[in-house]
């Protein structure tokens, strides 16, 4: 769970806010439904869309506008919250309004022929950081990148269509407030961290527009060191506890052998929480699991608690952190095998009652990791069953007891009821006999037989007494949800586009000639990145398709040998006709399939076209069509080209 509670039995537990939940119960009856989905192992060699490129392994030189907001002085402590708390936004009076933050920034020509400058924030005592970007105008092919002084080679880049796509799903969702039009910069580790943006020939310094008016100021370590034997040994010598894990009787999933494999499908989650009362947002730590559907679809579909996240807006803020646990058993360092994703989720469902999310993230699972087995039968009285969480947000660990019995409980924003309902209560009742949950273990899995079966919601104030025994713990049962996720879960072959059909398509920007080049080919991509420099990677542009009934129709892609742009139709009389008539143009082959008409889920794509070079650019997202339409009078609007999808 994410926050200690005192729950009485048929009594009140008090929660703290929980704004922003929607969802009721579901209907009698329609929990009976039963299915059982076995669990999946992501494999190696699956192509990741955040790739290291030459022109950031050795770091970079351009001096940045220092900004100092001195030394923390707020408490380390948060307003009563459900989920745990380890950081607080700051306010950056400097950068308030795109105004003042356009009067900070010390345009420099690029190397790339355009302009470039950056900020560096210091925020004193921070553990770590996150910059909140609101961006009111971001032209697609402005390069943004984070790095620290203490790692200035290790810069993360991402392009700003990739950051208007990730804001379009929050206004899609219905928030354009000034949270929903911020974007939260990936976590930095310490007090410093430098936001550089890189704008491309021919893009004016006007044409962007952006604040920063607050930061997050992360006030706990979350960058545990790498394991080495020396420091294992010097740990073990002073006995210490793993950071954030005060409580003696947690016990530490390497100690044990059992779920081995399926606890490679559970992590920590990170993420800014709503704008609360104080006018601040906070920074939240809970547990989530990756689940496999029925069609074995690598989907990374993911399973947490709704108290925990509840609107897209916060989806879109979420890291999530993969086998995050020791070196070896009772050790306090982190295992070097973890890997840190950064790129959020879309919300998919989220009820307050039973008390449960599932999102879909951007990003794509690392190798190892694994889609997990499930199964919404009701668990018998008695069973024996398996906690995997991150208790305080630390290393992984382990909790083992029994499924005493249901009770059906009524969460009304503050509190929590929960009355007994042997028969047909919609929450698991778990006695721990060894290990337990707390702050930080929200939204983790219950095991039974090894397949995930519950969505931890709360707990019994954290005690040690007989290590651990007589401590018990809230879960939704996956029954009682499966009604609402069995869309996802079970039956996306149905009407929707099978979703291991799907693939990213990877956008450049050629800075030479002005055009763009797409390709679904994560070879042909990295191939480029490496041998042409002047191809700028943009991270993933949309999401297309190999030949389904969803998408029946190819997109050819042609290459001009005078211009050294690239053009894509889905149109067989229009590549029949550039074929007859532009013999400058080469047919390359079909690049990917795509819908002649909306549907299953899919979005449009939107065709320009230059009447300067006679090129033709292509773009998913409205903001980004609408920037072009206002800035560039030589792009000629030609309307919907065909239709792909946002994400998986």
């Amino acid at each position: 769970m994410g926050w200690m509670a005192k729950i009485r039995v048929a009594g009140l537990v008090t929660w703290g806010s929980m704004a922003g939940m929607a969802g009721a119960a579901l209907p009698q009856g329609l929990a009976d439904q039963v299915f059982k989905v076995p669990a999946l192992e992501q494999p190696a060699g699956v192509p990741l869309e955040f790739v290291r490129t030459k022109s950031m392994e050795a770091g970079l030189a351009i001096q940045p506008v220092a900004i100092d907001l001195g030394e923390w002085v707020g408490l380390k402590s948060a307003p009563q919250l459900p989920v745990h708390i380890i950081g607080a936004s700051r306010a950056v009076q400097q950068a308030q309004s795109s105004t003042q933050t356009a009067q900070l920034l010390q345009w420099q020509p690029s190397a790339k022929g355009g302009a470039v400058a950056a900020l560096s924030v210091r925020s004193g005592g921070a553990e770590g950081m996150r910059l909140g970007l609101v961006v009111e105008q971001l032209p697609g092919s402005a390069m943004l990148r984070l790095y620290t002084d203490h790692q200035p080679a290790a810069v993360f880049e991402i392009s700003g269509q990739r950051v208007m796509q990730i804001l379009q799903a929050n206004r899609d969702a219905g928030d354009d407030s000034e949270a929903g039009r911020t974007w939260w910069t990936p976590s930095s580790s310490g007090e410093q961290v430098t936001l550089e943006i890189e704008l491309p020939p021919g893009t004016a310094p006007d044409q962007l527009k952006v604040s920063m008016p607050e930061v997050m100021h992360i006030y706990e370590n979350l960058s545990l060191p790498l394991g080495t034997a020396e420091a294992d040994e010097a740990q073990e010598d002073a006995k210490s506890l793993p950071l954030g894990n005060p409580v003696e009787c947690h016990l530490d999933v390497n100690c044990f052998t059992q779920l081995q494999t399926e606890r490679k499908g559970v992590a920590r989650m990170a993420y800014v929480t709503e704008r609360l009362a104080d006018g601040r947002y906070y920074y939240g730590l809970c547990t989530g699991s990756l689940l496999n559907d029925a069609q074995g679809s690598r989907t990374p579909y993911f399973l947490t608690a709704a108290h925990c996240m509840s609107t897209q807006t916060l989806a879109s803020a979420l890291e999530t952190d993969w086998f995050y646990t020791s070196t070896r058993c009772s050790s306090n360092s982190l295992s070097p095998s973890s890997v840190n994703l950064r790129n959020g989720a879309q919300l998919l469902y989220s009820s307050a009652n039973p008390d449960v999310t599932l999102l879909k993230l951007n990003d794509t699972p690392p190798a190892g990791a694994v889609f997990l087995g499930w199964d919404s039968s009701i668990v018998p009285d008695n069973s024996s069953v398996i906690g995997v969480h991150h208790p305080d947000g630390g290393l992984q660990k382990i909790s083992m007891g029994t499924m005493s019995s249901r009770y059906d409980c009524s969460l009304d924003g503050e509190s929590v009821f929960c009355t007994s309902a042997r028969s047909t209560g919609n929450y698991y009742y778990v006695r721990w006999s060894l290990g337990l949950t707390q702050q930080g273990s929200s939204g983790s899995p219950l095991f039974n037989n090894g397949a995930v079966t519950g969505v931890l919601t709360g707990a019994s104030e954290a005690s040690c007494r007989a290590n651990g025994a007589g401590a018990y713990s809230f879960y939704p049962s996956l029954n009682s949800v499966m009604p609402a996720l069995r869309k996802w879960l079970v039956d996306a072959g149905g009407t929707q586009v099978p979703a291991s059909g799907r693939m990213p398509v990877y956008r450049f920007y050629n800075t030479q000639n002005g055009t763009h080049f797409f390709t679904a080919s994560a070879q042909e991509r990295d191939a480029v990145i490496q041998g042409n420099p002047n191809y700028q990677y943009e991270n993933i542009g949309f999401y297309a398709s190999t030949q389904t009934a969803a998408a029946p129709n190819a997109v050819y892609r042609f290459f001009n040998n005078n211009s050294g742009s690239h053009f894509y139709t889905i149109n067989a009389d229009e590549r029949g006709f550039v074929i007859a008539n532009y013999p400058q143009f080469s047919v390359e082959g079909v690049a990917w399939y795509a819908r002649q008409a909306q549907g299953d889920g899919s979005v449009p794509m939107y065709r320009f076209y230059n009447t300067l070079t006679g090129a033709h650019f292509y773009t998913t997202n409205p903001s980004e069509r609408d920037f072009v339409v206002a800035t560039y009078p030589q792009f000629l609007f030609e309307g919907v080209a065909y239709y792909v999808w946002g994400s998986q």
